[in-house]
Parts: structure tokens; sequence; C-alpha cells
């Protein structure tokens, strides 16, 4: 599945000096086409939250297109097909004459709202990515005890993920690739091997558990936006003590293969009281978001995202307010770091973007009515058909096809089955759980293969499988009780 770009490592402090430089004045702002036709996208999908113009379809379409046909080249396969499939179902349903203009203009907007999405998170992902905080964190998080550091690097990839996304992963694992040593001897190389698969392992099940809890996630967005009236907070608050207890079981697992021994303690073992700044910006940047949303009257994921940049040029503003001409070295690095690098995330905005565009227009071809009737007569119930579908995806992701695809579609068909009534909340439970387990234990998930790169000892596929498939059945079976329970 090669689903998502690898995101690049945080990126070194570039006004980091010792001796301070007189301000110069910064060259002029280019921007290439291809973020120019981004932020277009961006500009016309912020208009459509705010307006009914129905023409803002055309620059958003448009955009999109351009988009796709400038970054073709570097686009993952996985993501040209999409764009190939997006083109041809419209082709196809234009020339048998069943192209429905309302239904193609929604697919649109949803497309167009995912890139926007993701070209806000990339706002603060550049801000964090060149915080100290990060790297004094990450510091904590690996240098824990034997006997803790498990809980305390699995909870701190979460908040880490929350904030610099896949770049969490590049940055915690090299950190875990250099602060284990190889060792001389056999043992100690037995050892090593031990400590790095523990720590490994806690990082990526924290990174991947983050849609069950955060907001600032492109999963929440897709599936909130596939299902009309959902909010992330009706989803989180059942989704979010799931996680915990799918973190806490993969705790058990490590526990279970690994029994603490005795003298594992390190009396010198960094204090868990540097993480309180980074706990805080957890909690406050999603808290901004809430209060803005009151304010606008908008949902708090199109807040999040109107504040994403904000918040983002408020904290490079901090990192920087030591030096003469802060806020012009804040515009710098939005003019020159941040908008002219939107492209760079060219993989991940197709596979969202086509994605949101074909659950629009596959679950609108889809006869729901039918679909509904036979699961009835097939005697199954609501609980039991969330519980086929959870399976149907992990194993659709197993031998390649991406969840973005098999999520979105059935977000926007499973609350249609009228004859079933169910509940958008309960779908919505469903498919952010069964994110977190596909991507925790497929080896064509992008957090696996990046896991095992920066790791540089282990492949995806004994990350995957090997190192996470009981945990990822374990989890299954968790959900599916649940939701036969709910059924």
């Amino acid at each position: 599945m090669d689903d998502i770009a690898t995101t690049i490592a945080a990126p070194d402090l570039p006004f980091a000096m010792n001796t301070v430089q007189p301000p110069q004045i910064p060259p002029p702002i280019w921007l290439g086409p291809s973020a120019l036709c981004l932020i277009c996208v961006s500009l016309a999908a912020i208009g459509g939250v705010f307006t009914s113009w129905s023409f803002l379809m055309w620059p958003e379409a448009l955009g999109l297109l351009a988009f796709f046909a400038l970054e073709f080249r570097g686009l993952s396969k996985m993501a040209r097909f999409l764009v190939a499939v997006c083109i041809a179902m419209v082709v196809f349903e234009y020339a048998t004459e069943r192209l429905d203009p309302d239904i193609t203009a929604q697919a649109i907007n949803r497309a167009a709202f995912m890139a926007f999405f993701l070209n806000s998170l990339s706002f603060l992902q550049h801000a964090a990515g060149r915080a100290p905080l990060l790297r004094a964190s990450g510091h904590i998080l690996v240098h824990q005890p034997p006997g803790r550091r498990y809980l305390v690097l699995t909870f701190g990839a979460a908040l880490f993920g929350m904030l610099l996304n896949l770049s969490a992963i590049g940055l915690l694992g090299t950190m875990i690739a250099k602060g284990v040593a190889p060792g001389t001897t056999a043992e100690d190389q037995r050892i090593a091997a031990i400590r790095r698969k523990r720590m490994t392992l806690a990082m990526i099940r924290g990174f991947c558990s983050i849609p069950m809890w955060s907001p600032i996630t492109v999963t929440i967005a897709l599936i909130t936006a596939a299902i009309p009236g959902l909010k992330w907070a009706e989803i989180a608050i059942y989704s979010a003590p799931l996680g915990v207890c799918f973190l806490l079981l993969g705790w058990g697992f490590d526990r279970h293969a690994f029994p603490q021994r005795a003298g594992d303690a390190r009396p010198d073992a960094p204090s868990l009281r540097g993480l309180v700044p980074l706990l805080a910006l957890a909690v406050a940047v999603p808290s901004l978001a809430l209060g803005l949303s009151q304010m606008l009257g908008t949902s708090m994921i199109v807040a999040l995202l109107l504040a994403l940049p904000v918040i983002s040029a408020g904290w490079l503003w901090l990192q920087e307010r030591g030096h003469p001409g802060a806020i012009a070295r804040v515009g710098h690095e939005i003019g020159h770091n941040i908008l002219p690098n939107l492209p760079n995330m060219r993989t991940e905005i197709t596979l969202f973007a086509c994605s949101a565009f074909l659950g629009v227009m596959v679950a609108n071809i889809i006869d729901t009515q039918a679909l509904g009737h036979a699961i009835t007569t097939a005697g199954l119930s609501s609980g039991a058909t969330l519980a086929i579908s959870a399976w149907l995806i992990v194993g659709l992701a197993m031998v390649g096809v991406n969840p973005i695809v098999s999520v979105t579609i059935l977000a926007g068909t499973l609350p249609k089955l009228a004859a079933l009534a169910i509940s958008p909340v309960a779908v919505g439970v469903m498919l952010v759980s069964v994110w977190t387990i596909s991507v925790n234990t497929t080896p064509y998930s992008t957090a696996v293969r990046l896991s095992a790169r920066m790791i540089g000892t282990a492949t995806p596929g004994q990350i995957g499988p090997r190192w996470n498939g009981s945990y990822a059945f374990s989890m299954l079976c968790l959900l599916s009780v649940l939701l036969l329970s709910f059924g």
C-alpha cells in the first residue's frame, strides 16, 4: 500500500546562532505553480465553508486537476491509480448520461476540503519540527528506565504524532536507533535487539492510536466529512477510552513477552516533568479550536483548520522572539519554507482528495436499499454488519488496499442502510478503531515502513504482521465484541 509519501524528519533550526547577525532583507517570495494551485484550492474550500457560492466548485476542481497534472510524475502508484479512477468515473458517468451535477459538486467540495486540511496541518508540522521542545521531550521519552519506558513512550508517541504527523516517527525512530548501543558480545546484541523491538512497538502503537482521540488527524476529517452531522466529540467520547484500552493492551503484551527484571531501574533517567509543556501544548491546540468554533458557529474541525496557521505563526514567533526582527523571521518562514513546500505532500494530498471524491461518488452509485434488504435477509444485525466491515477493512489492508479508500466508501454507505438504522456515531467509532488496527499491522502502512527505515534492523513484514499481528488480532476481537454488543 504505497499510501503516503515518506515525511522528512524534523528540520534543523535555521536561525539558531551563537552570534546575532544583522537583519537582512529577505529575497522576494516565489511560489511555484503547484503551491499556487493548492493555495487557490484552500481559499476556495474556506469560502465554501462560509458561503453557498456554487461557482467556488470551479477553482477547486481546476486547481486540483492542475496540481495532479503538475505533480503526477512524483506521485506514488496508488495515488496515480486513484487519480485515473476518479477521472474515468466522471467520464463514464457523463458518457452514459448518469452524471449528477449536485453529487459531483459535493464530491469536488469534499476533495478540496481534504486538500485544505493537509495544507493547514503542514503549518503546525513545520513549527513543531523546528521547536527545541520536541527534541528535548523525545530525549525524555527514549531514555526512561525499562519498567516505565514502554508506557511513557507509547503515550508520548501519540502526543508527538498529533503535532508532527509522520515526522514523529522520523524523530523518535532516529533517537531509538541512536540510543540503543549495539553491544560487543552476543548477549549484549540480543539485549539491544529486544530493547529496540520494545521501543519500536511502543512508538508505532502510540502513533497509530492518534485517530482514536485527536481531532488533528486526516482520518477524523475524512470520516466527519463523509458522514454529515457527525462531530469529532461524538466519536471521541467512545473512541478515546477505547484507544486507551488499546494502548494498555499493547503494554500488557509487552509485559507478557518481556517480564521486568531486577536491576532495571535507571536512577539517572530524566524527569517526566519535562513533558508537561508538551502535554499542555497538546491540550491547548484543540481547546483554542473549540473556542473558535463556538465564536464562528462552525464545526471544531473547520475551526481547527482556520486556527492552525495562526497558532503555528505564534509558535514560530515564540521560537524567534530572542532575535531581532522576530516577526520578519516568522514571515520569512511562512513565505519561504512553508508555502513553497506545500507540494511536498503531493501523495498525501492526492490520496485523501481522491478518496474523498470517490467516497461521495461511489456511495451514490450503491443501491443502499437493496444492500440493506440483503443484509437483513441474511439475518445480520447492525452490530454484526459493523464487525464484518471492520474485519473486511483490515483484511483488505493486509493485501495492499489502502484503508483511505475502504474507510471512505463505507463511511458514505453504512449510515444510509435504512433497513439497519446504524448509528452514525457507531460507524465513526468503528472506522477510527479499524483504521488504527490496520495501520498498526499491514506492512504496506507508511507508519510501519517508515519505522522499519528509521530503525534499520527490521523489515516492514517483521514490524507489522510478525511483531504486531497478535496485538492487532486482539484489538480486532475486542472491537468486534463491542460492536456485536451494540447490535
